[in-house]
């Protein structure tokens, strides 16, 4: 039984052996060794200098911004509907009851 466990030890380290082998590559330090060409591409490369844009009319921008409904539409948030959303949708908190006590405080705190 013994020599069947080691031989199958020894197959399965085989293909991991036979791996380590590598193609003998030049030692790092070595000064004959060849050396694959570098290309350097600067960092300017794609660099547009800077450039007065033309202004919109002052009007038509708050135009725009008004029929995208407000700054919260320009952002994305004109969907969210509720208190400090800033949504015009949005409806201010019902005032309490008459049936409800003026303060809760006491009850909480005995």
């Amino acid at each position: 039984m013994k020599p069947y466990i080691a031989f199958a030890i020894l197959a399965a380290l085989a293909p991991h052996a036979s791996a380590q082998q590598q193609a003998a590559k030049p030692h790092p330090a070595d000064p004959a060794a060849s050396v694959p060409a570098t290309k350097h591409e600067s960092a300017f490369t794609g660099y547009r200098g800077f450039r007065d844009e033309p202004l919109a009319p002052w009007r038509d921008v708050n135009d725009e911004v008004a029929r995208a409904g407000g700054h919260i539409g320009i952002v994305g948030g004109a969907g969210r509907i509720g208190p400090g959303t800033g949504s015009p949708a949005a409806k201010p908190p019902a005032p309490p009851s008459d049936s409800a006590p003026a303060s809760t405080h006491g009850t909480v705190h005995k």
